[in-house]
């Protein structure tokens, strides 16, 4: 009997469904330790790169920083005054010039009409100075005949008064030839012929001489001729007193002031220097047309050039006349040149909402390569401090209003507070930090990086 054998199947295990999350768990954080480890080592290698600088003393220089804009010492633009055309162009760009120095001329053969009138005008009163000294001598020759006359026609007058005093008439004097004045008019009305009115006029005449309100209205008359001769007379002897010594102030002045009138339209013929400095710009050539506010010339003093910079009112007290100022120009940035502070404002300038005060600082270098207009970063010295705790600008930061530095210990960071005192565009001083001499004190520390480090456990905090 034949049998066969059958082969016996056996049951796969299956591997459960924890041991599998195990095992994931397991490789994820094999990676991310490695990963972590790597990151560290990459973190602590570039933090082992940093610059540091030792803690140490040093002299601080305080500084407080601005910028501003080159200015000549002074400048100007130059324009006509008058309408006519452009006759002669003396001077070129880049030529030095005193002041008052002709720039350009109108054309003589095109000139307007007012300064042709001025011109005439001109003439007429210098001949009048010429001559006012004779003519001086000729009104004082006749203001002393004037004089004379007047005084003359006074005594004339006044010796009329004095004979009214005498012409008194009694009262029976004065019945008598006012009957004789009556008669004649009687017998003019009886026989109108022109013996009996000869009659009655002189009868008038003889009562009117002797008759009292006559005199006195004869008088009254005297009288106000004598006060106008006496006006007459001082107006002659005060204008002799003007002149006694020569010709009249007043009318050597006026004269002045139509010569110094004639002379200033005169000038509106020609573009002159108003201080002496260097031509920068010619507007006009030769036959252009001109109109009062064309642009002629514009010049400028470079003997020194100035710079002004807004100071916040926060630091305008630490300013002072006479203090040295670092210049940076952008078109020079590899050169510091310097400066002086010249003038400080006293009236600020608002921007914005924000007090700022013009600070005017003279170049005392570069003038040879700076120009006006060119832009420039300010460091204004205010104040020295020697044998104190310096640390650089960039190693000091802020966490929560407090201020930090990190210092090396061990080989690795360790932030430490830091009381801080005067400053500097580069530097920082330190007034109390528990850092002892020597300590390196990284420079610009990557905060976010060093503090990730540290997290990671590279590195020491406080």
């Amino acid at each position: 009997m034949m049998t066969t054998d059958k082969p016996i199947k056996r049951k796969k295990k299956k591997l459960s469904g924890w041991w599998i999350l195990l095992i994931i768990a397991v490789l994820l954080a094999s990676f991310f330790t490695a990963n972590s480890y790597i990151k560290r080592q990459q973190a602590e290698q570039t933090i082992s790169q940093l610059k540091t600088v030792p803690y140490q003393r040093d002299t601080l220089v305080s500084t407080i920083s601005g910028s501003g804009t080159v200015r000549a010492r002074q400048s100007a633009v130059l324009v006509w005054q008058s309408s006519a055309y452009v006759g002669e162009v003396l001077v070129e760009v880049g030529d030095e010039v005193k002041a008052n120095t002709p720039l350009m001329r109108l054309d003589k053969n095109r000139l307007p009409v007012d300064i042709l009138q001025a011109e005439l005008n001109k003439l007429d009163i210098e001949t009048k100075l010429e001559n006012l000294e004779s003519d001086t001598d000729l009104q004082r020759a006749q203001l002393q005949s004037d004089i004379a006359t007047v005084e003359k026609n006074i005594a004339n007058l006044q010796d009329q008064r004095d004979a009214l005093t005498l012409r008194t008439c009694s009262d029976s004097r004065l019945t008598n030839l006012q009957k004789q004045l009556d008669d004649a008019l009687a017998d003019y009305e009886n026989w109108p012929t022109q013996v009996r009115w000869m009659a009655v006029e002189n009868a008038r005449q003889n009562l009117a001489y002797c008759d009292p309100q006559s005199i006195a209205d004869e008088t009254n008359t005297l009288d106000r001729q004598i006060a106008l001769q006496e006006e007459i007379l001082t107006g002659h002897q005060e204008n002799l007193e003007k002149i006694k010594d020569g010709p009249d102030p007043e009318v050597e002045e006026r004269l002045q002031a139509q010569l110094d009138l004639a002379n200033k339209q005169l000038s509106q013929q020609e573009i002159l220097a108003p201080f002496a400095g260097t031509i920068t710009e010619l507007s006009m050539q030769v036959g252009d047309g001109v109109s009062p506010g064309s642009k002629a010339v514009q010049m400028a003093d470079l003997s020194e050039l100035y710079l002004d910079v807004p100071v916040s009112e926060v630091d305008i007290p630490y300013i002072q006349v006479g203090q040295s100022a670092e210049l940076i120009f952008d078109a020079f940035f590899e050169e510091t040149y310097q400066g002086i502070v010249s003038e400080i404002a006293s009236v600020p300038s608002m921007a914005g909402g924000v007090v700022n005060y013009n600070v005017t600082i003279l170049m005392q270098s570069g003038m040879d390569k700076v120009k006006p207009g060119m832009t420039v970063g300010v460091n204004i010295l205010t104040e020295t401090r020697e044998n104190t705790y310096v640390v650089p600008a960039e190693s000091v930061f802020t966490r929560e209003g407090k201020t930090y530095v990190y210092v090396r210990r061990d080989g690795r960071p360790e932030m430490v507070e830091v009381k801080i005192g005067a400053y500097s565009s580069q530097s920082i001083e330190i007034l109390e930090a528990d850092i002892k001499d020597g300590e390196a004190v990284y420079i610009s520390p990557p905060v976010s990086l060093i503090e990730s480090f540290m997290r990671m456990g590279g590195g020491h905090g406080r």
